[in-house]
């Protein structure tokens, strides 16, 4: 759709890209069988259930009768649905439903009004048109930006658009797996959301090395699965998680508390994340070290290199390696579109060739670790689409995969005895999640109702 090229358009990609290089990444390696279990009820284990089960049961929604849909009784209308495609314009869309450009002007208005922009309309989405039976023109047109949600256009007088939030409700849940072929297509192929194995990621990389999985290799993880009207939509928070090994398993817990870093911590009480993360982009590839006598892939002389090359398609998130506040975000020369971030009074790090940058990034701007800056591009002198990583320490550009980088601060004094005990609940849950062989799931599968 012609009015969706910004924002909308870096969606589409980003979520092409994660599907597309998290395929990339993972084709070598091995991969898992997830068991996937019910929501966790055990009468054993109440006190850690009751830790942890904080959200409305699936029972406290309201049950949705089959004909209704957005809130109208569907077999009173005549329902016809419109797919958006490149080149589709919403205006000329309505016009072919019989309103005029005042009318249309009118309804833009007050959908930006009401909260709702329609250049946030997306490409492969769908308008669903309502006309009531015995009549020739549609009143409704409803589009849904997200599960939670859907938008209705009022298309009379007076043209009024409502956003409607739906119901949601959280059951904590559980799965496990043993690695076999893939870890992240096993969960996607067991019904669950690449969301959770994004988390999954983000929560244990610090201590697993996701890029070179072995076969039987084990996990398990407790999170907050979203429901819909009864079907799943989404994936809240992890709540803990762990990786084994060769016999050593790797934990993470959530526990939140005003005044620490992060919200996952190990066992120890140590952040999951460590204070710099090791690449600003997830599910790529490294194309060039740091190399005092690099052979320029574009000047054809020899060159120093002063940054390591994460090559990644284009418009993949570039992400800020620590919390810190821009100097920089600006083009200039070779270099492209690039931004620098000041860490601390030691540490710099910048980010050449870029696409463009995210919303809001430009100096003086303070950014959070893993807080998107901008997207892998090949602006400046580049070859092709990746990002080059620069790294400073006391003013000098150094190689980040070779320094020993500071650890963060764990937990400590009565702050860690609270989270000691949160700790010991979720652990004790984990602990009775089994792990399951492909033949036990394949017997026992149940879904999430």
């Amino acid at each position: 759709m012609e009015s969706t090229e910004d924002s909308s358009s870096q969606q589409r990609q980003k979520r092409s890209i994660k599907t597309a290089t998290k395929r990339w990444i993972y084709a070598g390696c091995v991969a898992a069988t997830v068991g996937i279990l019910t929501p966790m009820q055990s009468p054993d284990a109440k006190q850690a259930a009751a830790l942890i089960l904080t959200q409305p049961s699936l029972g406290a929604l309201p049950v949705v009768p089959e004909n209704m849909r957005w809130g109208l009784a569907l077999d009173q209308f005549h329902l016809v649905e419109n797919q958006l495609s490149k080149g589709d314009i919403l205006g000329k869309i309505l016009v072919e439903y019989g309103l005029n450009g005042q009318e249309i002007a009118l309804l833009v208005a007050n959908a930006k009004q009401a909260g709702f922009n329609i250049t946030h309309m997306r490409l492969g989405k769908t308008l669903h048109f309502l006309t009531p039976l015995g009549t020739d023109r549609p009143t409704r047109m409803v589009y849904e930006p997200s599960p939670y949600e859907f938008v209705t256009f009022s298309l009379e007088a007076p043209f009024s658009v409502q956003i409607t939030q739906r119901a949601v409700a959280t059951e904590t849940v559980a799965a496990s797996g043993i690695l076999e072929t893939n870890f992240w297509q096993a969960l996607v192929d067991n019904d669950l959301s690449d969301e959770l194995a994004d988390a999954m990621i983000d929560v244990l990389a610090s201590s697993v090395d996701f890029y070179h999985q072995k076969q039987g290799d084990r996990f398990k993880v407790i999170y907050e699965q979203h429901f819909v009207e009864g079907k799943p939509v989404g994936t809240g928070k992890i709540i803990a998680a762990a990786y084994e090994r060769d016999g050593k398993e790797s934990s993470a817990y959530f526990f939140e508390k005003e005044g620490l870093t992060g919200k996952y911590f190990d066992s120890e009480g140590r952040p999951a994340r460590k204070a710099f993360l090791k690449s600003p982009v997830k599910f790529s590839r490294i194309s060039s070290r740091y190399n005092l006598n690099r052979l320029h892939p574009v000047l054809g002389y020899h060159k120093a290199h002063f940054g390591t090359d994460y090559a990644a398609p284009y418009g993949t998130p570039i992400m800020a390696v620590a919390e810190g506040v821009v100097t920089e975000a600006t083009r200039r020369g070779g270099n492209g579109n690039y931004v620098k971030i000041r860490h601390n009074n030691m540490y710099e790090t910048q980010y050449l060739h870029m696409q463009g940058f995210a919303k809001g990034i430009r100096p003086g701007t303070k950014v959070a670790q893993g807080q998107t800056i901008g997207y892998v591009g090949s602006t400046g002198l580049a070859t092709g689409p990746h990002v080059c990583f620069r790294f400073w320490k006391n003013g000098k550009q150094v190689d980040h995969l070779r320094l020993n980088l500071p650890a963060p601060e764990p937990i400590k004094g009565e702050v860690l005895k609270e989270f000691e005990v949160v700790r010991d609940q979720l652990k004790q849950r984990l602990d009775q999640v089994p792990y399951r062989t492909k033949e036990e799931i394949e017997r026992t599968k149940q879904p999430l109702t």
